[in-house]
């Protein structure tokens, strides 16, 4: 199975630095821009399904990339719940002790660690799995947390990975064969 990861467009916590986590902010001039841009690179090709995040911006880059589409929303594929970790940039975050912790389900501060996105993410993939032919192409409209766990998940990466050297940008479509 093959799934197409689009990351939303540009965000004003993009461009601030600071994390932006389950806020609903929606896209940018220039996140308008990516996403038309997208579109024209996705052109008419079909997916078997696609599915977006609950937040505004992906479902405004959703509606931008494939207007005369209907798509599924799934908390699953939502950005991380930072808790109490709002306003920090992600430098800070990856200074956390337990921010990218495959064990421990939250950080001090009550976000969601890496693991307990990991667990969700991977719930998500069974579903898709369950429900769709192994040859099914499927279109994810979500965030670079959500990319990365997926990431994690095709390279089957441990608690000693180097998790800062994976980067989604808001103008790319990542596939991954599952």
């Amino acid at each position: 199975m093959k799934i197409y990861c689009i990351r939303h467009g540009e965000t004003p916590s993009n461009i601030t630095g600071i994390v932006a986590g389950r806020s609903d902010e929606g896209l940018t001039k220039k996140g308008i821009e990516q996403a038309q841009e997208l579109n024209k690179k996705i052109g008419n090709k079909k997916f078997d399904a696609v599915f977006v995040s609950p937040m505004h911006r992906t479902i405004q880059t959703a509606e931008i990339i494939i207007p005369e589409v209907h798509y599924r929303v799934d908390d699953r594929i939502s950005e991380r719940n930072l808790g109490e970790l709002k306003d920090h940039t992600i430098d800070e975050l990856w200074q956390m002790p337990d921010w990218n912790s495959l064990v421990k389900l939250k950080t001090d501060g009550n976000a969601e660690t890496f693991g307990s996105g990991i667990i969700r993410v991977r719930e998500f993939l069974s579903d898709l799995k369950k429900e769709f032919p192994a040859d099914a192409e499927i279109l994810l409209i979500t965030h670079s947390f959500v990319s990365r766990c997926i990431w994690s998940i095709v390279n089957n990466y441990g608690e000693d990975a180097d998790y800062t050297k994976f980067h989604h940008k808001n103008d790319e479509i990542v596939i991954y064969t599952i």
